[in-house]
């Protein structure tokens, strides 16, 4: 009984010798033979400065009479001197009539306008994706009119019994001819029209002359007069003062176009001009950035964060590990041309991540082009070696 014990023992270790050795060898020659490639692919990456700065315009704002105000201009909506803007309210009881005469007006109109259960539903469609459109993009201005225009959707769906029209005629004849305690507040000059006041329009574009960084930040610390009735921006160009190291900001010169991609609660990318760079602050400049577009967008921002795309850079794409030092310092990587190894010398233009971006052998003069086979991986390298 020992005796067989001993022989199931020593078996077994035989056994479990001979898989070791044997995993051993395939991880020894896995190691020894292991062989990768790519092949070349074009790449193109951008040059970006972070950025970080404030949104300046010549703006008016309208004077706070303390009263109940209701904006009839839309949020970023382009108005003539002297054409209504808000419409201000006495009291509290001539906003409740206004609001009263409006709803019934926008649920009058909608009655009458769908006569058929097919326009109905049509209309009730239309009013739901212009709720959800205004919602996504952030327009506040109109919340109350699309919610408004959806009841009355809804009520235009019920039966004659449960919507009595005349009734809502004569009330609303009712309101007009006891309303009163209003009155509308007219553009002093022409402009776009904003709601958002947020204590900074007094800073002008000629106060960011020669600003340097700390100042920039002191000028931006404290509001002053916030009005509740709405401000103007009386011009199309607007300024962007941007906060960027100096390193990068002195690599910008005035006059230049440059895209910056806006990021953030507002998000475009937008082509301006270099304004003016300011003198080096430790590590850190104001760029001044300008535009004369898409004012309309912006008149709710005030400080914004922004990519300045300083430019960008095209090459053939090859991971770092296929990257070779020869002892003059020379870089090169291999090349799978037929069967055989070929050193190609590059010229590296930039780092991406876990690769660089080489010249394109079209540019340079050598054999790599896109399509070539990169050697990633491979032992014993050599000019010239048998690798396929």
């Amino acid at each position: 009984m020992k005796r067989t014990d001993f022989f199931i023992r020593l078996t077994t270790a035989v056994l479990f010798l001979a898989v070791l050795c044997y995993i051993g060898v395939y991880v020894y020659n896995a190691l020894l033979h292991s062989y990768e490639t790519m092949d070349a692919m074009r790449y193109t990456v951008e040059q970006t400065f972070p950025s970080q700065g404030y949104i300046v315009r010549s703006e008016t704002v309208i004077t706070d009479s303390g009263l109940v105000v209701l904006p009839i201009a839309r949020e970023g909506e382009k108005v003539a001197s002297g054409q209504a803007i808000i419409v201000e309210y006495m009291s509290s009881a001539a906003l409740e009539t206004a609001s009263e005469i409006r709803e019934l007006r926008l649920m009058i109109a909608h009655l009458e306008s769908s006569s058929s259960a097919a326009a109905a539903e049509s209309v009730r469609l239309s009013n739901v994706m212009d709720l959800s459109k205004a919602v996504q993009g952030g327009d506040l201005s109109r919340l109350d009119e699309l919610a408004i225009n959806i009841e009355a959707s809804i009520f235009s769906g019920t039966s004659s019994q449960a919507v009595d029209l005349p009734a809502m005629k004569a009330r609303l004849e009712m309101l007009e001819a006891r309303s009163s305690g209003i009155r509308m507040i007219y553009a002093p000059e022409s402009g776009t029209f904003s709601q958002v006041v947020d204590g900074f329009e007094h800073i002008s574009p000629d106060a960011l002359v020669d600003i340097m960084p700390a100042q920039l930040s002191a000028l931006f610390a404290s509001p002053s007069y916030v009005s509740s009735s709405g401000k103007l921006v009386t011009e199309f160009k607007w300024y962007y003062a941007a906060l960027m190291d100096a390193a990068d900001a002195l690599r910008l010169s005035e006059g230049r176009q440059i895209a910056l991609q806006f990021s953030g609660a507002f998000h475009a990318l937008m082509d301006m001009q270099v304004e003016r760079v300011s003198r080096r602050d430790g590590d850190e400049c104001v760029v001044l950035f300008s535009s004369t577009r898409s004012i309309h967008e912006l008149t709710q921002f005030r400080q914004l964060r922004a990519d300045v795309i300083f430019g960008s850079v095209s090459g053939i794409r090859v991971p770092k590990e296929a990257i070779h030092l020869d002892d003059n310092g020379t870089i090169f990587i291999y090349l799978q041309t037929g069967v055989r190894a070929e050193r190609v010398n590059v010229e590296i233009l930039i780092e991406s991540g876990d690769s660089y971006l080489v010249r394109d052998g079209a540019e340079s003069g050598t054999a790599l082009r896109v399509g070539s086979t990169i050697i990633v991986k491979a032992n014993n390298l050599f000019d010239g070696k048998i690798v396929a």
